[in-house]
């Protein structure tokens, strides 16, 4: 049975596997604002709380899509109500929450007239101070997020064999410096993870700076009788920047 849950989309202190050779081609989703996300995917998604949404329609559904700082209070709280299954989980969902931690002080810290605007801005919102012209400069980031856990092998007769599957995640990130402020002023952190918990089997690649992209390629669990892979990747704002988007994805 699939499963998706809002899960958080941190960096890992742990070390990875090594890539895979093949490529996810698993659709994902661009963000903006969270009014652009809800207008353009009105048709296929559900807002099941402040910053998330559940996809209800189409081959994407059962993913959760979290944004801003409510998607990361959500997470958080999902997170820390999950009871790992062994220890390698137990120090990765530490590390998660650690990293969640940071992002939702990055939120606090805003100058409160700075925090109202950017959650009107975009998902990945920034400003920048010009001490030379005495001016704020409000600019935005774009993220685009995938992951996928899947069955993914023909039975032979027009379905799929759910003794094969697979996960893999994606994420890039795209911020633009306007003029009057100093190229690498604001950054964006991107990070995707596929994970296979019953081999313990784990892909990821993290990437930073104006314009990451980063694939975990796909982690395998078949021919297996049960399954239990997770797939997350996110786009978190760093320096000037401020924000958080996230996509999550369940196999089990």
């Amino acid at each position: 049975m699939k499963i998706s849950l809002a899960a958080s989309l941190a960096s890992l202190l742990l070390a990875g596997n090594a890539l895979a050779v093949d490529t996810p081609k698993a659709n994902g989703f661009r963000i903006e604002s969270e009014d652009q996300f809800a207008r353009d995917y009105a048709d296929s998604v559900e807002r099941i709380d402040a910053g998330v949404y559940l996809v209800t329609k189409g081959p994407l559904a059962g993913k959760t899509i979290t944004m801003g700082e409510a998607g990361l209070s959500y997470d958080l709280a999902a997170l820390r109500a999950r009871v790992p299954a062994s220890l390698r989980e137990r120090a990765q969902i530490k590390s998660r929450i650690k990293r969640l931690e940071r992002t939702a002080e990055r939120f606090e810290r805003q100058h409160p007239g700075v925090a109202t605007k950017a959650s009107n801005v975009g998902s990945i919102s920034c400003y920048h101070y010009n001490w030379s012209t005495r001016q704020g400069i409000w600019y935005s980031g774009t993220a685009y997020v995938s992951a996928t856990a899947e069955y993914y092998m023909s039975n032979g007769g027009g379905g799929l064999n759910f003794y094969y599957a697979r996960a893999a995640a994606s994420a890039n990130g795209s911020l633009s410096t306007p003029p009057g402020v100093p190229y690498g002023s604001g950054a964006l952190s991107a990070y995707a993870v596929a994970w296979n918990h019953q081999t313990n089997v784990m892909n990821q690649q993290f990437g930073y700076g104006n314009y990451p992209n980063v694939s975990s390629g796909y982690v395998y669990s078949g021919p297996a009788f049960s399954h239990d892979l997770e797939a997350f990747s996110g786009v978190e704002g760093d320096g000037d920047c401020t924000g958080y988007v996230g996509i999550a994805d369940y196999l089990r």
